[in-house]
């Protein structure tokens, strides 16, 4: 007793006067405690696209985001948050790290963005090494950050206008090592990626930087709430294969609405379904107040009617007994849509959409199952479609994880929403 006594006023001691602890349990440690931190202020460290260049008076796409996190603290939908931006044109992992003492802790925030790119990296010049490099360093900055009691968030890569074939596999492949990681991510290059790894003409500035279009796009790719659901303690969301939601046959299950935070381009949704025939799978409502649609047709393929008029007709039968993942991807800049079933391109539809609400399920006819819910804020590569197809969980920019657990396997709420998002799913009325 009188051990556990002098560890306990130690602990207390050290806590009290600032230092840093970390416990552990089971083998796994604790969040290290800071108290010296400020718990609503974050620090954008990285390089000269956060800091904003390409943008007019360098109001870049961070800026951006802290002026939506102001509106939303204004309105009251979220907390007070300070930002401050440290960022420092062509800095890379290894600028990084030698100025993260002077430049980072000062600042006493208790949040952290790395924002970098492969590009400072040196990817173009010197390839794999660089992608190894960004790799190590970002371990280490991650690392370094829990070691103080910060919370990091990791951008993804994201384009330039020199990058090739090579150069473009290693941004994707990183950016899918960042997906993996335990911590928030951004996925940026779903928002200006011109499908080669470039900018989008219209919203490039010059080879390395995006221009004022190009910054609003990536600043939409952040989830308006993430912060605010970090500092709720929501966790990082984790895969689960539970049960399912069902309509049609003798189920009368309403259906399901989800509404995007704020301005929404660039997204990407992703359902698994299991279907006996044709109908009505999901609704996509846009800022004219028109409607499109995925649906099953009386083939058992899955089909896009968007709100523009354009049509994908797909070519994989889905209504077979099995499990299939619906992947439907919009590129708001380069101005696509693109149509996936179990990572198969169904095909793809030229037009910019502005979606402000998806409903989910059929009130009729042949049963549908559906499961794993997700919504992102950006678009994806078929890098990204096979990634999901595999059952692997992406978190960047993910503001929608819905498992729809009917039978409360493994939730107790089947419209839980398990993203690092405030945001909510809700029965139609």
């Amino acid at each position: 007793m009188k051990s556990r006594t002098i560890i306990a006023l130690g602990l207390y001691f050290a806590l009290c006067c600032g230092f840093i602890v970390e416990l552990k349990s089971h083998g796994k440690p604790y969040p290290v405690i800071n108290p010296s931190l400020d718990t609503l202020k974050i620090v954008y460290f990285g390089s000269s696209v956060p800091y904003g260049i390409g943008a007019k008076n360098n109001f870049g796409y961070t800026q951006m985001f802290s002026r939506l996190l102001q509106q939303r603290a204004d309105n009251g939908t979220g907390k007070a948050w300070k930002t401050v931006n440290k960022s420092v044109g062509g800095d890379n992992t290894v600028r990084l790290l030698a100025r993260w003492q002077r430049d980072l802790v000062p600042q006493k925030a208790k949040y952290v963005v790395y924002a970098l790119s492969l590009g400072n990296e040196g990817i173009h010049e010197h390839g794999k090494p660089m992608y190894e490099q960004f790799k190590t360093n970002m371990t280490k900055l991650i690392t370094m950050a829990r070691d103080s009691g910060y919370v990091p968030i990791v951008t993804n890569c994201y384009t330039r206008t020199d990058f090739t074939e090579a150069d473009y596999y290693y941004v994707k492949q990183l950016n899918l090592w960042i997906n993996d990681l335990d911590v928030p991510s951004v996925n940026l290059l779903g928002a200006i990626d011109d499908g080669t790894g470039k900018w989008v003409t219209q919203y490039r500035f010059n080879d390395a930087h995006p221009n004022d279009a190009g910054h609003t796009e990536m600043s939409y790719t952040i989830v308006p709430s993430l912060f605010d659901a970090l500092a709720n303690g929501k966790p990082e969301p984790k895969l689960i294969d539970a049960s399912y939601l069902s309509w049609g046959g003798k189920e009368k299950t309403k259906l399901l609405a989800f509404k995007p935070d704020n301005t929404l381009h660039a997204f990407t949704t992703c359902i698994t379904v299991k279907a006996d025939g044709e109908g009505k799978l999901l609704q996509l409502k846009d800022s004219t107040g028109k409607a499109g649609d995925l649906e099953i047709s009386s083939k058992g393929f899955i089909n896009y009617k968007s709100a523009n008029h354009e049509t994908i007709t797909g070519n994989t039968k889905i209504t077979d007994g099995n499990w299939h993942k619906i992947i439907l991807t919009h590129y708001y800049a380069r101005g696509e849509t693109d149509l996936y079933c179990d990572s198969t391109l169904q095909g793809k539809v030229t037009e910019k959409l502005v979606i402000k609400e998806l409903d989910l399920g059929k009130p009729a006819g042949k049963a549908l199952d559906a499961k794993n819910w997700l919504f992102y804020r950006s678009g994806m590569n078929i890098t990204e479609a096979k990634a999901l197809t595999e059952n692997k969980l992406l978190k960047s920019s993910l503001e929608l994880y819905a498992p729809l657990d009917d039978k409360h396997n493994a939730t107790k709420d089947v419209l839980v929403n398990l993203a690092q998002s405030t945001n909510e799913v809700k029965w139609v009325k």
